[in-house]
């Protein structure tokens, strides 16, 4: 195990590890668009020829949150048993089917049970990316090969959107804008999902099931692929001794005793986190449109939020590698304060503008750094299960977020969204420095991440 693990961190990156990530990324843009999409399928059936009742709607538009909240946690512990691989395989061709599906459909009970059912594959699938690409990553490069899956994964949500607004006066062969949207994401989760079949299982799952033979096989396979030369000018590596360069914090930390387990911290940390950066980008249309701004202008600051997520992850992925990642998170937490404090301090349109950009790239840089961290520290042979588990509260709180947080909103105002929203960073925050370790850990390669 020991000798397979110091291969594994010590490879450099390959040919091999980018079609992997890039296969990860398409992936994840059809997760993120076919969850986005739930906003234009809002204004499709509240309109004729397809008006349905508020409680058909409602259907509609929850049941895939649904069946993420299921489906998170039951591929999770499919996956500690079968394999991470395998099982992300499984999920892109289930989702391919039912959107296929779905996209056939336009009763809408039965178009909502299609969907509780891709809902399913989507739940689980950001996790068990994660645990994924956290177990075939070298070390150094493992923060920027993520935050660039999720850069390009972002870039699907409006390409979708402005799909269906494209096809839907133009219909062609007679179908509906919003149909093709979900076929075209229907094949092409079929295809991506073939496509990762070829792909090699996690080396550490593989030596943690007691399979040394395929994982040295597998280990091999990444070492024989052509390295990729490029991205190490990138990246400035920093070794103690003759060890490889890791910019991460260790999965073992030293210092004084944490209030919770690695388990409870990471389900604490899921949880927490639609309380903050859910809340405010749902309702600032709302919250613009109550201080006098037209409809117009608050399409377009909703619009210029929309390019935050890609810009700040490419642009974080060089750097996140070289810091903590819970300082990175703290750090995280208090842009989205000083957002937050700008955007409800003033009046001016520039600065208004600049908290919402700022607000969303936050969120955007915050959320991988916490998936990867919380992958980073369970152990793998149950990395899978756990960060899926911690997912689905993660959905549930997403559902929770606006029952709870709009009637709120409705009886006292934006100044009720602005202490939420600050509580919750606060906690957040809290969270995170009483589960720092006392002293800074030793700058070293884990032999095994967890």
């Amino acid at each position: 195990m020991s000798a397979i693990s110091e291969r594994v961190v010590s490879v450099p990156i390959t040919r091999l590890h980018l079609g992997a990530a890039a296969l990860c990324a398409v992936g994840f843009g059809l997760d993120l668009m076919e969850i986005s999409v739930s906003n234009a399928l809002s204004a499709v059936f509240s309109t004729p020829p397809n008006l349905v009742s508020p409680s058909e709607l409602s259907w509609l538009l929850t049941s895939v949150y649904i069946g993420a909240v299921l489906g998170a946690p039951a591929l999770g512990s499919l996956a500690d048993r079968a394999g991470v691989q395998r099982v992300l395989t499984v999920a892109l061709l289930w989702l391919g089917l039912t959107s296929l599906l779905a996209a056939a459909r336009s009763n809408p009970v039965w178009f909502g049970c299609f969907r509780l059912l891709s809902g399913i594959a989507l739940g689980a699938y950001p996790p068990l990316m994660v645990a994924y690409l956290t177990t075939i990553t070298p070390n150094r490069y493992r923060g920027l090969l993520l935050f660039w899956v999720c850069g390009f994964a972002y870039l699907a949500p409006p390409l979708a959107l402005f799909l269906i607004r494209w096809l839907t006066p133009i219909r062609p062969f007679g179908i509906e804008g919003w149909r093709w949207s979900f076929a075209l994401a229907g094949l092409a989760a079929l295809v991506v999902g073939a496509a990762f079949s070829r792909l090699p299982e996690s080396t550490f799952w593989l030596a943690a099931r007691g399979r040394n033979a395929l994982a040295a096989k597998t280990s091999f396979s990444f070492e024989r692929s052509r390295p990729v030369r490029l991205l190490d000018r990138f990246i400035s590596q920093t070794r103690i001794g003759n060890g490889p360069a890791v910019f991460s914090e260790p999965a073992s930390v030293g210092g004084r005793r944490r209030f919770a387990p690695p388990f409870t911290f990471v389900v604490l940390l899921y949880f927490l986190q639609p309380w903050a950066m859910l809340a405010f980008p749902l309702l600032t249309g709302p919250m613009l449109l109550r201080r006098g701004y037209d409809l117009n202008h608050t399409l377009l600051y909703v619009a210029v939020a929309t390019f935050g997520p890609a810009l700040s992850t490419f642009a974080t992925g060089f750097w996140v590698d070289r810091m903590p990642r819970r300082s990175s998170l703290i750090a995280c937490c208090v842009v989205l304060l000083v957002a937050l404090t700008a955007f409800f301090a003033t009046s001016q349109s520039w600065i208004l503008m600049a908290s919402v950009l700022a607000f969303a790239a936050g969120v955007a840089v915050y959320t991988p750094i916490m998936t990867m961290y919380g992958a980073e520290i369970l152990p793998v042979p149950v990395r899978a299960s756990s960060t899926a588990i911690a997912w689905a509260g993660n959905r549930l709180a997403a559902v929770l977020v606006p029952l709870l947080i709009l009637p709120l909103i409705a009886r006292t105002g934006p100044i009720a969204l602005s202490l939420e929203v600050a509580s919750a960073l606060l906690v957040t925050m809290a969270v995170i420095g009483v589960n720092m370790p006392a002293r800074a850990a030793p700058r070293r390669a884990c032999i095994e991440d967890g």
